[in-house]
């Protein structure tokens, strides 16, 4: 799995940047179980039927890139991933948590292009997943129908393609026939094209906060965003 992605970031990087993100993971190994600073996020916040009724008329077309072989799937359980994985759909190859945060009632909105793992976006249904996928302690209602999504990512390959903008959109929908109410996300505030894409379909600003972990001590403060 590692050598697979190595492999992508060689290929269409090059050798610096991968060499870059070497580096930063030994680093990161070495100082992650003392120190963590998450720095500075966007606290976004959608209400889901809003939204939807801001985009109605609009269609799957509307949003699907100009590629050509897509597949998009959502995936709720390690049967479905097992299903999809029998049908040469397979990511859990490519990151060891996926088969453990779909356990703990994380979902997934997949993106293939000729069978190759292109995208994913995953939900944090419950509280259990939400610690497994996102650490930040900002609050989600999930008893009140309310959702988060964390953990994007996008195979180099087909960055700047529009693969975001259409799984936002997909999962949109999903989340509406499942009576998810409303969707949150913290995104640093150096992801630009994160923030653009929540933006797009109607998500708001409702707070910044601040996540740094030393040791065994956690600190958090988010400050309530005005206007």
């Amino acid at each position: 799995m590692i050598f697979r992605r190595a492999k992508i970031v060689l290929q269409t990087e090059g050798l610096i940047a991968l060499l870059r993100r070497v580096f930063a993971l030994i680093a990161y190994y070495l100082l992650s179980p003392f120190f963590k600073n998450y720095g500075i996020c966007y606290l976004f916040q959608a209400d889901i039927t809003d939204i939807l009724e801001a985009l109605e008329g609009k269609t799957e077309a509307d949003f699907t890139p100009g590629l050509q072989n897509l597949t998009g799937r959502a995936v709720f359980s390690n049967q479905e991933a097992d299903e999809m994985a029998d049908a040469g759909l397979e990511f859990r190859s490519y990151n060891s948590s996926y088969r453990k945060w779909l356990d703990k009632g994380a979902a997934a909105y997949c993106i293939f292009i000729d069978k190759e793992f292109a995208h994913i976006v995953w939900t944090a249904m419950n509280e259990e997943a939400k610690k497994m996928i996102d650490p930040i302690p900002y609050k989600v209602d999930f008893a009140n129908n309310e959702v988060c999504i964390s953990e994007i990512w996008t195979n180099p390959k087909y960055r700047a393609k529009g693969l975001l903008t259409y799984s936002l959109f997909m999962g949109l929908q999903i989340l509406k026939e499942r009576d998810i109410l409303k969707c949150k996300e913290c995104i640093p505030v150096n992801r630009a094209v994160t923030q653009k894409a929540a933006v797009l379909f109607g998500s708001k600003i409702y707070a910044e906060g601040r996540y740094l972990r030393i040791l065994w001590w956690k600190f958090w403060k988010e400050k309530p965003r005005l206007g």
